[in-house]
């Protein structure tokens, strides 16, 4: 039977050392947890044992209260299982799992039974720190259930090559709210390094994403900002989705601004998904993609060097037709009020490629002797939505105040373009029941796509009674435009 009190170490203790003015804390029943170089951990802090973590980390979860700091060992150490955290029972909440620093204590799942590496759910203020996940087979850190997640200092990473047999999320918040993810880096994911899913009350500040299929997603989910971040050599850089899931969970108040958008042009590597508008059609060489959700503002971002295009917002209906079950449960294909504005916008469209990219949008482009745009809109649902076509999903016209455009205004001069002109009002168009595009290019401001949006408010998570974001923890520069 395994000596749950030696795995865990769990003896509590207040031993103080005074140093001058300051108190060096020392845990008892495991190594020092302090030093001259390291950080330092509350008296009482559980220390794993490095000899046999694994399962000293399940008795740890297992038995966990409220208030526990479970400390992961530090040095690389293989992993054999998934470690869960479940308060189903317990009503856990204010639990600390966190390492000797994010280079410094390496969880390694490549040799697991298990399917996720680290799964924490039903709980509430739960903070992961100075430590990092690589080779999970399924995903690297997921929650679910939670309210109150401060993800920080951590990693999540594949590091061999780009395939579709990587796990498919790094972090991976779902079905949460009040989620802080900051200071961290992920590589390698088959989906999306950074996700957060179908959950509200979120900022994502200073990472790095990196080497992913998506770098940083936001999906179905409401009150998001997404800033100082950096997002390089992605399929896609920062991608806000909606998807037809079926569990009436949309997304709306999305902010991305001040982030770092770079190359991201690694070939798609996803697994097929079953829903035609998942990752795996996400086209090489994109910088952000607004996909079927609405209340969108993205300015203040720097994007350069993309294959394909910089920004594109497109409709779900240019990937498939979403059923009467999902449009029952609130599922909107068309998005609304996106307002694209004061970004810096580089070099795009060397070398657009991607499934739908080159199949449809390239070559109409082609066809009015433009290249791809470095805004690109496709308009089809707009215009179906104003001529009455998409009704039955219920999309209504747009309003002709102008507050559900799709709005670019003061990127530069740079083009912007449109699949299906949405300034066009003539009659749309058939061939064998597809839409017939009519494309259409602007340049800087001279553009289709008016404006008339008001700016959106900031988002901010409450964590342990602390709330973060713009205006509350943070009034840098990033925060005043």
């Amino acid at each position: 039977m395994i000596d749950v009190l030696h795995l865990v170490s769990r003896q509590r203790c207040a031993a103080a050392v005074l140093v001058g003015a300051s108190a060096l804390l020392v845990a008892c029943g495991g190594s020092s947890s302090s030093s001259s170089s390291g950080p330092v951990f509350p008296p009482g802090a559980i220390m794993l044992d490095a000899d046999d973590l694994t399962e000293s980390a399940k008795t740890a979860f297992i038995t966990a209260s409220p208030g526990d700091v479970i400390v992961f060992p530090e040095g690389h150490f293989m992993i054999d299982d998934t470690l869960t955290l479940d308060g189903v029972t317990s009503g856990l909440h204010n639990v600390t799992l966190r390492g000797y620093g994010r280079e410094r204590t390496t969880l390694d799942f490549s040799g697991s039974v298990g399917g996720d590496g680290i799964y924490i759910q039903n709980a509430s203020d739960i903070t992961i720190r100075d430590l990092t996940v690589i080779e999970a087979n399924n995903n690297a850190i997921k929650l679910l259930g939670v309210d109150g997640v401060h993800i920080h200092h951590a990693g999540a990473e594949w590091r061999g090559d780009l395939t579709s047999d990587n796990g498919a999320y790094g972090l991976y918040p779902v079905e949460s709210s009040n989620i802080l993810i900051e200071h961290s880096y992920v590589r390698g994911s088959a989906d999306a390094g950074i996700y957060v899913g179908q959950s509200q009350n979120i900022v994502v500040r200073h990472n790095i994403a990196e080497e992913n299929v998506a770098g940083i997603e936001i999906e179905n989910s409401s009150n998001a900002d997404v800033y100082g971040n950096i997002a390089r050599h992605n399929t896609g850089g920062i991608l806000i989705f909606d998807l037809p899931i079926g569990n009436s969970i949309y997304g709306s108040t999305v902010r991305v601004f001040d982030n770092e958008i770079q190359s991201n042009n690694t070939d798609n590597f996803a697994n097929q998904s079953s829903n035609p508008a998942g990752v795996h059609i996400v086209p090489p060489g994109t910088g952000v993609i607004v996909l079927a959700t609405r209340d969108v503002e993205i300015y203040n971002n720097r994007i350069n060097d993309h294959d394909t295009t910089a920004i594109a917002i497109t409709d779900y209906q240019i990937a498939g037709t979403p059923n009467a079950d999902v449009i029952a449960d609130g599922f909107r294909p068309t998005p609304r009020n996106i307002h694209v504005h004061d970004n810096e916008i580089g070099e795009s469209g060397a070398d657009p490629r991607g499934l739908l990219i080159e199949a449809i949008v390239a070559p109409v482009f082609t066809m009015i002797g433009e290249g791809m745009p470095a805004i690109l809109y496709d308009g089809l649902g707009e215009v179906l939505a104003n001529q009455g076509y998409s009704a039955g999903l219920g999309e209504t016209p747009f309003a002709a105040d102008g507050s559900d455009n799709v709005c670019a205004a003061d990127n530069g001069d740079i083009t912007v373009g449109y699949l299906f002109d949405p300034s066009d009002d003539s009659d749309l168009q058939f061939h064998e029941g597809e839409p017939i595009p009519r494309p259409a290019v602007d340049t800087g401001n001279a553009s289709a796509i008016f404006c008339t949006q008001t700016r959106l408010s900031a988002s901010a998570a409450t964590i342990n009674g602390v709330t973060y974001g713009c205006g509350e923890d943070d009034d840098g520069d990033a925060c005043q435009l």
